[in-house]
């Protein structure tokens, strides 16, 4: 009996140690994939300030402070594994103040978010590279400009969220298989196993990523 207590103690730790060795692999990747998204988002706003520095120095000058005002609000993002649908919006919001100075009145955004969704969890910057990719790869290409819409709202037991914008279909693009959508759903993979899904559809001009994610459950 002694022995057989030995070896059940003995496989009990052997679990918790996988156990632990899973969630220190799965925070590790969620660190990395999250160090991808503002290098990616500096690179195109600081090639977009040297293109503007000779044409229109001031419109440099106003994106750079913005700019920085962006990352102010993003550092200590990498320490945290959720935060509120709220302040996901607020960093939204922050890029694309970047992004009007070099799209001016070309870029419009809507937003209609439920009121009772904005306390809700999600991980950090995990929509941001949805509507940089909207930007780029969407509006950019539209000689006339487009626009891009952010909608958020309960759904039966999820929450569900909608980045669409306008494009052009005739345009080549990755968008599908690109860094950006393929960290977001490596991200929600990390984060929430099977219980969240990401999917791309297409309809005429529009361009459509839903997300949906487990809501978190309350106390009470």
């Amino acid at each position: 009996m002694h022995y057989g207590l030995l070896a059940m103690e003995a496989s009990r730790e052997a679990r918790e140690r996988e156990v632990q060795a899973q969630v220190l692999a799965r925070e590790a990747e969620l660190r990395a994939l999250k160090a991808q998204v503002n290098p990616h988002f500096i690179f195109n706003s600081l090639h977009s300030i040297s293109a503007l520095t000779g044409s229109d120095p001031a419109k440099a000058s106003e994106m750079c402070i913005l700019l920085g005002d962006f990352l102010r609000q993003t550092l200590g993002l990498g320490e945290k594994s959720m935060i509120a649908l709220r302040e996901e919006i607020a960093l939204v919001e922050c890029f694309l103040r970047v992004e009007k100075v070099r799209f001016g009145p070309r870029l419009t955004f809507e937003e209609k978010v439920a009121a009772d969704v904005l306390e809700e969890s999600v991980p950090p910057l995990v929509l941001q590279p949805l509507v940089e990719n909207a930007a780029v790869h969407g509006v950019s290409n539209l000689p006339e400009g487009g626009w891009i819409r952010l909608r958020a709202a309960k759904d039966h037991e999820s929450l569900s969220i909608v980045v669409e914008n306008s494009f052009d279909p005739e345009a080549l693009s990755t968008r599908r298989h690109g860094r950006g959508l393929e960290n977001v759903r490596q991200r929600l993979e990390a984060c929430y196993g099977n219980d969240a899904g990401l999917m791309v559809t297409t309809e005429g001009e529009c361009f459509r990523v839903s997300l949906t994610l487990p809501l978190e459950k309350k106390e009470g």
